[in-house]
C-alpha cells in the first residue's frame, strides 16, 4: 500500500465513491477541489495497485498553531479491517507533528461505536461535554446545522520521533 498527498485530480474519484463508501447519499461539502488545493499537505490518499482505498482530509488550525484538525475519512467497505484507516491516521500525525502539531483533533456521531472504539485504539481521548447522547459524551449542534459529535483529542507522544 502507498500513502501519498493528494491532488485535485483526486477529488471527482473520491466525489464517486464517497457515496458508496458511506453508504448512501453523502452530500457533504468536505470534499471538494477547494479544500484539496488549500490543504494539500495534510489531504491523503491510501493506494493499493493503483486503486484508492482510502484517503483523509485535514488541516493545520491557523487559531491553534499547535493543532491540527483531521476533517474527514473514509476507507473503501472491501477494505475495512485491514489496517488502512490506522495508517492513514498514523500517516497524517506524522506529517502534522513535522509540521509542528502536537494536538490532533476530530469528531465522529455519537451513536457510531464501532469509530468511537477505532479513535480509542489510536490514543484519542473524548473531550468533556455537558451532556451525553447514549452514554457518550456529545457536543450538542457542534456544527451549527444540528450535527452532534463526540470530540477527539490526541497529543503527540514524542514530536522527536516524529
Amino acid at each position: 500500500m502507498i500513502i501519498r498527498q493528494m491532488n485535485q485530480n483526486d477529488c471527482e474519484y473520491i466525489l464517486k465513491a464517497a457515496d458508496d463508501w458511506w453508504g448512501g447519499h453523502y452530500s457533504s461539502d468536505m470534499l471538494s477541489r477547494w479544500y484539496i488545493h488549500h490543504f494539500r499537505e495534510t489531504c491523503l490518499l491510501a493506494e493499493e495497485n493503483g486503486k484508492i482505498v482510502g484517503f483523509i482530509i485535514g488541516f493545520l488550525s491557523q487559531s491553534e498553531p499547535d493543532e491540527a484538525y483531521i476533517r474527514i475519512v473514509m476507507v473503501d467497505p472491501a477494505w475495512r479491517g485491514k489496517g488502512i484507516g490506522r495508517s492513514l491516521y498514523e500517516t497524517f500525525f506524522e506529517r502534522a507533528g513535522s509540521l509542528g502539531r502536537s494536538v490532533i483533533r476530530c469528531v465522529t456521531a455519537p451513536g457510531k461505536k464501532n469509530s468511537i472504539a477505532f479513535h480509542a485504539r489510536l490514543g484519542f481521548m473524548i473531550e468533556p461535554q455537558e451532556q451525553e447522547l447514549g452514554g457518550v459524551p456529545a457536543f450538542i449542534n457542534y456544527d451549527g446545522r444540528g450535527g452532534n459529535r463526540v470530540v477527539f483529542k490526541k497529543v503527540l507522544d514524542n514530536m522527536s520521533e516524529l
